[in-house]
């Protein structure tokens, strides 16, 4: 028999780097039936597993692999070479039991060390969680410790959810969001986040879970999130007014709108007496397709038209009024009219001096005023001061608040 039938030290360590799995050595130059460890028939059977896997005939490789085994008992180098060549055909075939069976047995010997050792559990839990089989999967992830990555603790969490450890997960989640942001890879946060949100929800953590919202948010905002977080402000709020206009304004903001929350946007803004918001909200809704444009939703643009020129006409009064009058209240009905008319600076302004005077029905309305306005004129320290005051101001803003100030900058 030529050396050539026999696998090579080269050939073997090359291969197997490719599969992430151990070295072998083994003796190029092996002529005896045992040299390098290695009894002749078996070098040879491995060698022929090995050009069967590699033509992607995997089932060939395995029952040459189980062959080889059959002629135990075997020496160490042989246990390793064969049983590793198993480990990757059985993954080339997907045979996950088989995987699983020969991770085992490969662990059982004691000679699996070091980072090896971390591949193994690794690849003994994630091929456990394919099997949907949760509960060995989370034993094997857990045994990972400080080896794991933010992608173990992403499938430990889904596994201790599917078991109904939503508590665990929750920790779980937070680690593998905090591993991402250490790695620069935030932009993986998205899922791990909707995760925690249900994780947060199934434990009754309701503040937990609206933090959790906010977070979501800034990390993906889209159409789909924003239904989350207006629908979960709606609930939290009671509706209240001031809180849900500011959604709204993040949603229109952020260009995430969608379905009914451009109608309810316009009839928050009415009843706030901004009705140019309601002018854009509607008009938008209408191109979207979201609001019909029938005589009803026609005559709503029409009014709010009219209010916004009604608005034009007697700024030059309103503005005599807030001077004339010691309490804020007038300023901040200014502070409205510009903001509903884009004029950003002078709602800044009126917004200002509203605060200065005080004596105001909702001081976090106008301090969320103040604040979006800034943040348009690209002053974000100055915004995120207003908008911490608007949380201070009523524990109600406090959330939509603080996602307004996470997303300026």
């Amino acid at each position: 028999m030529s050396k050539t039938s026999f696998l090579g030290a080269g050939t073997l360590a090359a291969f197997l780097a490719v599969a992430g799995l151990a070295v072998v050595a083994v003796s190029p130059d092996a002529v005896a039936q045992t040299q390098g460890g290695w009894r002749k028939e078996l070098a040879d059977k491995a060698a022929q597993a090995q050009a069967a896997g590699q033509k992607g005939n995997y089932s060939e490789a395995i029952r040459l692999l189980k062959e080889a085994k059959a002629k135990a008992p075997l020496s160490a180098q042989e246990e390793q070479g064969i049983n590793e060549l198993m480990i990757w055909a059985a993954s080339g075939a997907k045979d996950h039991k088989l995987v699983l069976a020969t991770v085992d047995e490969r662990l059982a010997t004691g000679r699996v060390t070091g980072a090896d050792l971390t591949r193994k559990m690794r690849l003994k839990a994630t091929t456990h969680y394919a099997l949907r089989d949760y509960r060995n999967a989370a034993a094997a992830f857990e045994k990972l410790g400080g080896s794991l990555t933010a992608d173990d603790l992403a499938l430990l969490a889904t596994s201790q959810m599917q078991l109904g450890n939503n508590a665990g997960a929750a920790i779980t989640i937070e680690r593998a969001i905090a591993a991402n942001d250490k790695a620069g890879r935030t932009a993986k946060n998205a899922a791990l986040l909707e995760m925690l949100y249900s994780a947060y929800a199934k434990t009754n953590n309701d503040a937990k879970r609206m933090q959790t919202l906010n977070r979501w948010i800034a990390v993906a905002p889209k159409a789909s999130t924003f239904k989350y977080l207006a629908n979960s402000y709606e609930v939290e709020s009671n509706r209240d007014p001031v809180v849900m206009i500011n959604i709204y304004r993040l949603g229109a903001a952020k260009n995430i709108l969608s379905g009914d929350h451009y109608g309810k946007y316009a009839e928050a803004a009415l009843d706030l007496s901004s009705p140019g918001e309601a002018v854009a909200a509607l008009e938008k809704g209408i191109a979207a397709g979201a609001i019909k444009k029938d005589d009803r939703n026609n005559r709503l643009l029409a009014d709010a038209k009219s209010q916004v020129e009604r608005i034009k006409a007697t700024l030059a009064q309103q503005e005599a009024e807030a001077k004339a009058i010691a309490t804020g209240e007038p300023s901040a009905k200014l502070a409205t009219a510009y903001f509903t008319l884009k004029n950003y600076p002078k709602a800044s302004e009126a917004a200002r001096s509203a605060v200065s005077k005080g004596n105001l029905k909702r001081a976090d309305d106008v301090h969320m005023m103040l604040g979006i306005s800034l943040a348009n004129g690209k002053k974000s320290a100055e915004a995120k001061k207003a908008f911490t005051a608007a949380a201070a101001a009523n524990g109600k803003t406090r959330g939509v608040a603080n996602l307004w100030s996470s997303l300026t900058g």
